[in-house]
């Protein structure tokens, strides 16, 4: 929590001078999805604006979440060992189809492997004083992907991979409210998620969300908030121990520091997906904070960049995240 309450006292201290009385545009929240390799079994909606493009504009983008992965744990109810670093990539496209309206695509790419980071994680845990979670018990730069329970069966046993596709998914985003001066808003969205080739057990079917996202203008600052649930359909080899459903709850303050640029904190919470483990990393809450800044370069092209850390740590939520995401509009 020192990394939030030092990055608090520079969205209040830092800002331009009359950046209190100027009310520049929005540029958050900061592009964030769940991560967890177990929590992704179903869809996990991605925190996003509440504005949708207008009517024949298009807009692409380009999302990649760098992350570092450590769960190991073994009970008589399951064995886990997740020890592995992930690179995903997400490619998507809106369209404003008529006013108030916006319809989408996009395709998820997965990268896995053994990574690079374990020894920094290791070093950067012991200087805070956060503790290992026996990461220091393991080899680094090791690559495993497994979670079997309690009778052996195998939920998730998967191999490294290159850009291999995890998903495809379709939605649509509307428009619901919106402001005399635009800084405040807000949409419903609703999303098809069509998996690819399964690496867990059995064949799955399409999953579906709906989601209601919000931004307050006030002065210099914004709050945006996601709210929203999804129905999961595993193979029937899972029903057992995957719930049919989730809940998302996001929350994010932003600062702006000019008219190109502004600071963000942001806290997601998500619902249990699993159950019947009795283990908090597998069937907890998950819960992340995200810090990060956002921008735009123009009309035309807008970014932002964050880091993710899971809070508390003995939960579904992966270690962290690295996020980067470039957005061009053609008009």
């Amino acid at each position: 929590m020192r990394h939030a309450r030092g990055f608090l006292f520079v969205l209040l201290t830092l800002s331009p001078a009359g950046a209190l009385r100027a009310q520049q545009p929005s540029f958050g929240p900061l592009t964030w999805e769940e991560g967890a390799p177990l929590q992704r079994i179903s869809v996990m909606p991605t925190m996003e604006g509440a504005d949708i493009v207008r009517p024949g504009e298009l807009s692409a983008d380009l999302w990649l979440g760098f992350s570092n992965i450590f769960e190991q744990d073994s009970a008589d109810t399951h064995d886990l060992f997740l020890d592995m670093e992930r690179l995903l990539t997400t490619v998507t496209l809106r369209w404003g189809a008529v006013e108030r309206l916006e319809l989408g695509g996009r395709l998820t790419f997965e990268t896995t492997g053994g990574g690079v980071l374990d020894s920094f994680v290791l070093w950067y845990h012991e200087l805070l004083g956060f503790g290992q979670a026996n990461r220091d018990r393991f080899p680094s730069h090791a690559y495993e992907e497994r979670l079997a329970d309690g009778s052996g069966m195998l939920i998730q046993d998967a191999g490294p991979r290159t850009l291999g596709l995890e998903d495809a998914r379709l939605f649509l985003k509307w428009r619901a409210a919106r402001s005399a001066d635009g800084r405040s808003v807000l949409s419903l969205k609703a999303i098809g998620r069509f998996p690819a080739q399964s690496r867990r057990v059995g064949r799955r079917s399409v999953d579906v969300a709906l989601v209601g996202l919000a931004r307050q203008g006030m002065g210099s600052w914004y709050l945006h908030g996601m709210v929203g649930g999804s129905i999961a359909r595993p193979s029937p080899e899972l029903d057992r121990v995957v719930r049919g459903g989730a809940a998302f709850f996001s929350v994010a303050l932003e600062r702006s520091f000019g008219s190109s640029v502004a600071g963000v904190i942001q806290y997601h919470l998500s619902s249990p997906l699993l159950h019947g483990f009795r283990h908090r990393e597998l069937d907890g809450v998950a819960s992340n904070l995200v810090l990060g800044l956002a921008g735009r370069w123009g009309e035309d092209w807008s970014w932002d960049v964050g880091f993710q850390e899971d809070i508390p740590a003995d939960t579904p939520a992966i270690d962290f995240t690295l996020g980067l995401r470039v957005s061009r509009t053609w008009r």
